[in-house]
């Protein structure tokens, strides 16, 4: 495990728990039903903004599980799965630092109310999370074919 997994562990932000292909197998689900319902034309900026954040999130758990990994259930905990990708899946920057800018957005509409995406907001994210897609898919069948489908 990368060190900066371990201290992730150690400040208490993840910890340890085995996963399963099963567990595997339900984020990549999750996320593919929410990228498939992101793609819908009809509905609005928001609503497509919310669906690919859904798979955004479920994708960059599952990243964090297949490290047997997952966060506790702090302030932040949340964010601390977008932030990892850089180690759990060897993600570019620009990748997980936008989607943790997306997050911050989202976190902002969730608990103020309020959600002002744009159209190109919601496109840049349904790209960076089918991006995200093929890079979890892409690590988990080189590191970690024991818990592929």
């Amino acid at each position: 495990m990368p060190d900066a997994l371990d201290n992730l562990v150690r400040t208490g932000q993840l910890k340890r728990e085995p996963t399963s292909r099963e567990e595997v197998t339900a984020f990549l689900d999750q996320a593919s039903v929410s990228l498939a319902d992101a793609g819908i034309a009809a509905l609005s900026a928001s609503g497509r903004f919310k669906h690919a954040y859904d798979a955004a999130h479920a994708l960059a758990l599952c990243a964090l599980r297949l490290h047997d990994l997952r966060p506790d259930r702090g302030l932040g905990h949340r964010a601390i799965v977008f932030q990892s990708l850089t180690h759990t899946i060897r993600a570019e920057p620009k990748l997980w630092s936008t989607l943790d800018r997306y997050h911050t957005k989202r976190n902002r509409s969730e608990y103020g109310g309020f959600m002002n995406v744009t159209e190109a907001e919601a496109r840049d994210l349904l790209t960076l999370t089918h991006e995200l897609q093929a890079a979890v898919i892409a690590w988990l069948r080189d590191k970690r074919p024991d818990l592929a489908r």
